[in-house]
């Protein structure tokens, strides 16, 4: 692994800055461009012309200027090099394509039929992504994320596996993504992507983020940074309540035992939720400490019920001494979304110079 910065990934950083420049101003100058990243002219020139050679920028004509000449203005293409997300989860499969602009141009969602049987799972997560690949002519894809429950090897591409799912190990899911969709593949663990998802749109850096649904997930920034590692940042099977209820993997105790019952069958159960409490306040406080986290995000389906016990979980965190800010968030598209937006920073720092 690299601990240094080489010329190329100064000149991937650049490319991937010059275009959200343009994005965030919608139209631009190379001269107006200059003066905001403070390159050169001649680098600015090199990364303008290659964001052109790929069509993720356009240039336009704009009205004459005072010395007759009409300058040319940048803006990004929303005609091609589109970005796909995909959320691949258990309880149903979402996903999104959008254009490098951010603009999500079609949806997609269906439940999922056989969440327990790996093969059947496999079969309808590749019919899915297929449904999504031929609505688009070839060539416009040109990125895919995928925010994958579960553990993966993201390096590998592999989703190790998903927790209640029969015969799913070690499955090749990039490779097998790869051929149906031909466009280079993002393989993150779901609450990565609902986090990037939420890190582009505030200036925090130190930020943890849990998802709780039938188990939970977790994932951390420190300075703007998402921690990214196989097996890291499990809490599922951490002990909480030492001695405590027992745990489908056989210990006593684990945050996944006081989490499974929250929405068995779907419904929301209020004495199983005033269980979870207090071990969820010890999780949120420890992995607060850890961290230095500021802020920690809750979300996942039981959230959609947060209101419900919002103020017994403040009152417990209060007790433990734990001063983090909640923030209560709604999945919606945060995940398939984040996921795209991974999909399409890969792909501009693919542009080399």
């Amino acid at each position: 692994m690299k601990n240094y910065i080489d010329l190329e990934d100064m000149a991937n950083a650049n490319c991937s800055r010059i275009l959200n420049l343009i994005q965030q101003h919608e139209v631009l100058s190379r001269k107006q461009i200059v003066a905001l990243s403070e390159l050169s002219w001649g680098g600015m020139t090199k990364i303008v012309n290659r964001l052109l050679e790929s069509g993720a920028i356009v240039e336009e004509k704009a009205g004459a200027a005072s010395g007759g000449r009409i300058p040319g203005m940048l803006r990004v293409n929303h005609q091609k090099n589109f970005a796909v997300g995909l959320d691949i989860n258990r309880s149903g499969l979402r996903a999104i394509v959008m254009n490098l602009s951010g603009e999500i141009l079609k949806r997609y969602a269906q439940p999922v039929k056989a969440p327990d049987d790996g093969k059947a799972l496999l079969e309808e997560i590749l019919a899915f992504a297929a449904s999504v690949s031929h609505d688009f002519e070839p060539g416009l894809l040109v990125s895919v994320g995928i925010a994958m429950q579960g553990l993966i090897d993201s390096a590998q591409g592999i989703s190790i596996a998903i927790p209640g799912v029969r015969s799913w190990n070690h499955v090749p899911i990039k490779a097998l993504l790869e051929q149906i969709f031909q466009a280079r593949i993002f393989l993150e663990h779901d609450p990565d992507c609902l986090l990037y998802a939420h890190l582009k749109q505030t200036k925090e850096e130190n930020l943890l983020l849990l998802r709780i649904d039938k188990s939970i997930g977790m994932a951390a920034s420190i300075e703007g940074r998402i921690l990214k590692g196989t097996g890291i940042l499990e809490l599922a099977h951490n002990i909480v309540i030492p001695g405590g209820r027992k745990c489908s993997c056989g210990a006593h105790g684990c945050l996944e035992a006081y989490i499974r019952p929250c929405m068995a069958q779907g419904k929301y159960h209020m004495n199983a939720v005033s269980e979870l409490l207090l071990p969820l306040a010890v999780s949120i406080k420890n992995m607060g400490n850890l961290f230095h986290a500021d802020k920690v995000i809750l979300t996942g389906d039981l959230m959609t019920y947060h209101e419900r016990f919002e103020a017994q979980l403040k009152e417990k965190l209060k007790e433990i001494n734990c001063p983090v800010t909640l923030l209560f968030s709604e999945i919606a598209d945060n995940a398939v979304r984040g996921a795209a937006l991974i999909a399409a920073n890969g792909y501009i720092h693919s542009l080399t110079i």
